[in-house]
Order: structure tokens, then C-alpha cells, then sequence
């Protein structure tokens, strides 16, 4: 099931509405209400339905009401810069569409059952996984095109690699700690390209075996033997140079498993390749949430035979 081409256009529009908070501070933003440019009334102008039509069609096709949608988009946003960002109560409460840090509060204990500074502190990351594949049951109804694939040649890239073994509910957790390494480390993503080496599918792997890579390239002269002393869950490694299948996405991360399935189940196939013994890696290029989820650029890489 896909959503109607009128329910895509609106996402569509939320997804541009919502990228432009993030890009304009919130004290230059224009002074146009949020309910005016998420009000039911312009939302079923752009689906070019009815109010009661929209309303109807939203809920009947997504499961939850456009307004709960919208909330959840942010919120869970919100939970992204608190947990792996430095970013100020007030300045997220703000930038979600809240006038004050109370009512921001009460609607991010409501959906993730913890206030916003205790979720930075320790965060449930199980109920923000479910949030998340709730939100990603939503995503995926959006129409999708075969994406384009090419064939580069990939040049070895030395890694400092972090290996996390247990359920990805618990991803969070090691991704953060990875973030702190690279901040003492002065590797920021400017420097060192960021990558994401996925060793297991979760749907084929019980949770207490799952495993998934965090790796930072290593910049030329890079002393990591003195890095890893105080860092024992960070290991030297490598991707290595070889072919590889290439799709360019654009978006969020929902949409990732989809086109892994379709290199596997359907590229290989059709272009006569086999996959090198090699896991599937993900080169983040920008991504959320330094911009909105649906404009973070992520070159997925499947290495060929």
C-alpha cells in the first residue's frame, strides 16, 4: 500500500515547513503562526481535498490524525538534539513549535514517557525505538521509484571503528558514546567521514547478537594507539578499496532497509553481480540532525565481487 498522490503532497509539504525551522534561527523565523501554516485548512488546500475529506483520507491511510503526525515528527526530533546534541531546552522547545519549555514538556513526557532533561541525562532508548518504528511504519507508505544505482571504485579508508553488540532499541547509547570519542578525538564529521558498517539485519538477528558499526575515517597522521588507551571499545580497522553498488539517497533513515532489500533482491539479480564478503556500509554525507531528516544524504554502499 502506498499513500495517494494528494497525502504525499501534504507530507511532503510538512517535511519542507519543517525543514525551514531548522534552517532559519528560531528568533529570525517569519511571525506567521505555526497553526496557520499547519492548520487543517491550509493542509487540505494542499491536498486539494475538502477539510472533512482530508481530515478522513489522513487518518484513514496514515492511522493517526495529521496533527498527531506533525507532533511526532518534532518531538521525536526533539529526543534526537537532546540526546546527541548540546543544544538548549529552550532553543529545542522553540524549534518544535512550543512558546514555552512547560507545554514542550508535557507533550515530550506524554509521547516518551520522560521529562526532556531526564532523557538526556539517561534515555529510554526502547521507547524511543518505538516511537521511531511507529513514525517508520508511516514513512514507508510513501511511493517509492526504483532507486538509481552506479558502480564506483571505493579507495581504502582506514577507520576507527566502534562495534555495537546488543538490541538496536540500544543504539542510542553506543552512538553517543561514539559522539564523545570524536569530540575528545577533535574528529568531527568535518574532518573525518562518518560511516555506518551493518554487519547483521535486524529482522534475521535475535537482539543479544545484533551487531552494528560506528566508524570514523582516520585522517592521515592520526595517532589512534594513543586515542584507543582510554577508549577500549574503539578498535582500528578498514574499509577496504574494491567495486561497489551505489545508491544516493535522500532522506530519512526509515527508508534505509528498503533499498538494501532491493540491491540484494533485486540489483545482483538483474545486473549479473555477487556481493563481496563484505557488510553493507552506510557513508553518512549530512545528516540529521544538523537538517531535517528528509534532506540527509546517505551513499549506501554494497562492495562487489
Amino acid at each position: 500500500m502506498s499513500l495517494s498522490p494528494h497525502l504525499q503532497r501534504v507530507l511532503l509539504y510538512i517535511d519542507q515547513q519543517l525543514a525551514a525551522e531548522i534552517a532559519v534561527p528560531v528568533a529570525a523565523q517569519s511571525t506567521e503562526p505555526n497553526e496557520n501554516r499547519f492548520s487543517i485548512q491550509r493542509l487540505s488546500e494542499v491536498a486539494h481535498w475538502s477539510k472533512f475529506h482530508f481530515q478522513r483520507q489522513f487518518f484513514s491511510q496514515c492511522g493517526l490524525s495529521v496533527q498527531s503526525y506533525l507532533r511526532l515528527l518534532r518531538l521525536l526530533r526533539a529526543a534526537s538534539q537532546l540526546s546527541f546534541r548540546e543544544t538548549s531546552l529552550t532553543h529545542i522547545a522553540a524549534a518544535s513549535g512550543y512558546e514555552h519549555s512547560e507545554s514542550f514538556s508535557r507533550a515530550f513526557r506524554r509521547l516518551l514517557q520522560q521529562a526532556p532533561m531526564a532523557f538526556r541525562d539517561n534515555p529510554d532508548w526502547l521507547q524511543w525505538q518505538q516511537q521511531l518504528e511507529y513514525l517508520a511504519t508511516v514513512r514507508s507508505l510513501m511511493q517509492q521509484h526504483p532507486p538509481i544505482v552506479d558502480i564506483i571504485d571505493f579507495e581504502q579508508t582506514p577507520i576507527a571503528l566502534m562495534l555495537h553488540l546488543g538490541s538496536p532499541a540500544l543504539l542510542g547509547a553506543s552512538i553517543r558514546s561514539f559522539i564523545e570519542f570524536r569530540k575528545q578525538q577533535l574528529l568531527p564529521p568535518s574532518r573525518s567521514a562518518t560511516f555506518n558498517l551493518l554487519y547483521d539485519d535486524p529482522r534475521l538477528t535475535t537482539p543479544d547478537d545484533y551487531q552494528f558499526g560506528l566508524a570514523a575515517a582516520i585522517p592521515q597522521h592520526f595517532e589512534l594507539a594513543a586515542a584507543v588507551s582510554d577508549w577500549p571499545e574503539i578498535s582500528f580497522s578498514e574499509i577496504p578499496a574494491g567495486r561497489c553498488a551505489r545508491i544516493q539517497h535522500t532522506g530519512d533513515d526509515q527508508q534505509l532497509g528498503m533499498l538494501v532489500d532491493y540491491l540484494y533482491q533485486n540489483w545482483l539479480a538483474q545486473n549479473g553481480e555477487q556481493a563481496a564478503d563484505f557488510p553493507i556500509v552506510l557513508q553518512r554525507k549530512v545528516f540529521f540532525p544538523e537538517v531535517p531528516a528528509h534532506v540527509a544524504q546517505t551513499d549506501i554502499l554494497l562492495f562487489l565481487q
